[in-house]
């Protein structure tokens, strides 16, 4: 009694009863309709990966030398084979395998057979140094390293293909072994994750398979893998995604009317004007919305590159909790050095210094008590925060996630309400909510109610917070903006207005 007394105490249990105990139905039924994949696309897909895998790793055994592959056996033959056909010889010294009067540097040609090289950790440091290569280290740990950021960066500074053809290589056994396998169609051609609850920030999860984690950013991989996402007959796909979320949510909570503005025009596209510095980048704040829209809309269209590549990821490590330098190290292949990435943060808290403010006041509060607890009921626990490093206060493990917690569980309990009203109005099951996304639901909706479907849902996922409230910037409830896709194929959806849906036809289906 101890424990739920506490728990009633702490406005823990509405959390609990929302988004687990009545959340839980809406998911066991989403699990049981599926997820609709083609049959005949999950062969295809499997059979072209099978092959593109294949080629990839021929191509990548011809970069490296036989010196770096190793042999088998691994001392070699000690008898002369009766068959040397696909054999070499290659020299080994075998001091242990004689008494120890005669083990004095005795080597021996002997034949082995070359194995072939893998892109491994221990054989991509063996291909370094026999490149002379500088082996890359890990920015938290220091320790010897060759995930896809490092190789990415020494195939810029050495000019080397070996190191992007094993990033391409992985990439392609990752999409097959472990998005194309784990989503081969049951019976009744769909797969049926098994949906939970991930404790953290607030966020679903899902397994077997992971419908969460499909391929999406990389647009070659994410292409060929949403191939076989196709409706069932007489059905097309329909996902809407929040706009900008985490951003507005940050806004929210910093109380910050500037940032949560912008956030719903074009923040990525204002901070590009500051950072590179445009005539017209102290006045853009000042302007009416239609005009500010208009001359953000121009920014992104002339400067996409910086806007896309650099201030996009920066603002997404800030909004994560990063540090410019970890952030930097994250997202390296968009920057050209490191003050491009501390510029961007350096330009959020001059800008925004509200936020600024808020993020160190959470910190500090997360440090001092232990724990937080988010609007909607929900406790992250959080151990170091800050740490007592030489002689000074530094950064702790925690300090990422309680700086992103609050903003984090914000968006994703804001979904998580949007799909219990859908429930509610019975739109899950009307309109077929088949995967919630990030920040995205996406449904299988019937084509004869396709057009009262897309206003609905997306007025329902608009409609203003009853939790998140405040008097300065949101004070009937804070209410985020949705994109709107559909098609007949999840990798050929197009976007429409769905304000002016019209009629089914208006709404891009047949572009599919």
């Amino acid at each position: 009694m101890g424990l739920l007394s506490d728990i009633d105490t702490m406005g823990l249990s509405r959390g609990y009863q929302k988004f687990v105990l009545d959340l839980e139905p809406v998911l066991e039924d989403m699990s049981a309709r599926g997820i609709p994949v083609s049959p005949a696309e999950h062969a295809r897909v499997t059979a072209e990966l099978l092959a593109t895998v294949a080629a990839a790793d021929a191509a990548m055994q011809a970069m490296v030398p036989d010196a770096c592959k190793q042999v088998s056996p691994s001392r070699g033959y000690k008898k002369l084979p009766k068959d040397t056909t696909g054999l070499i010889q290659r020299w080994f010294t075998i001091e242990d395998e004689q008494p120890a009067s005669m083990s004095v540097g005795l080597q021996e040609e002997r034949w082995c057979k070359l194995k072939p090289w893998k892109p491994s950790q221990p054989g991509l440091v063996r291909y370094m140094k026999h490149r002379r290569h500088p082996v890359p280290r890990a920015f938290k740990t220091d320790k010897e390293t060759t995930a896809e950021l490092e190789l990415r960066r020494l195939a810029k500074s050495t000019r080397d293909p070996l190191y992007l053809a094993v990033v391409e290589y992985r990439e392609l056994k990752t999409l097959l072994s472990n998005h194309v396998s784990n989503w081969k169609p049951g019976a009744d051609g769909r797969v049926h994750p098994t949906f939970y609850y991930e404790t953290g920030t607030g966020q679903l999860g899902a397994r077997r398979p992971n419908s969460m984690n499909a391929p999406r950013h990389k647009a070659n991989q994410g292409d060929i893998f949403r191939s076989m996402i196709v409706p069932k007959e007489g059905h097309t796909l329909v996902e809407l995604d929040y706009k900008s979320f985490h951003v507005q949510t940050l806004a929210f909570e910093a109380r910050d009317p500037d940032l949560l503005r912008l956030g719903k025009l074009d923040i990525h596209s204002f901070l590009t004007a500051h950072f590179l510095r445009l005539g017209d980048a102290e006045r853009l704040i000042g302007l009416a919305d239609g005009d500010l829209g208009r001359r953000l809309a121009a920014i992104k269209r002339e400067h996409k590159h910086t806007r896309d590549a650099k201030v996009k990821h920066a603002l997404l490590g800030y909004n994560n909790g990063m540090g410019y330098r970890k952030c930097y190290y994250q997202y390296m292949e968009f920057f050209e050095n490191q003050n491009e990435s501390k510029r961007v943060f350096e330009l959020l808290d001059s800008l925004f210094p509200r936020a600024k403010r808020y993020r160190k006041e959470i910190c500090d509060k997360a440090h001092s008590q232990g724990y937080l607890i988010s609007r909607f009921g929900c406790i992250r626990w959080f151990w170091e925060v800050y740490k007592w490093s030489a002689g000074k206060w530094a950064y702790g493990e925690d300090h990422e996630s309680a700086l992103s917690f609050f903003t984090q569980n914000d968006a994703h309990c804001h979904l998580k309400e949007a799909i219990l009203r859908c429930r509610l109005n019975g739109y899950d099951t009307r309109y077929g909510l088949i995967n919630p996304i990030h920040d995205a639901l996406m449904f299988e909706v019937p084509d004869a109610l396709l057009a009262e479907a897309v206003p609905a849902l997306a007025q329902e996922m608009e409609r203003a917070s009853d939790v998140l409230i405040d008097p300065e910037v949101a004070p009937t409830g804070l209410s985020v903006e949705v994109g709107v896709s559909v098609g007949k194929v999840w990798n050929r959806m197009c976007e429409i207005d769905w304000r002016n849906y019209g009629s089914s036809n208006s709404l891009g289906v047949a572009a599919s």
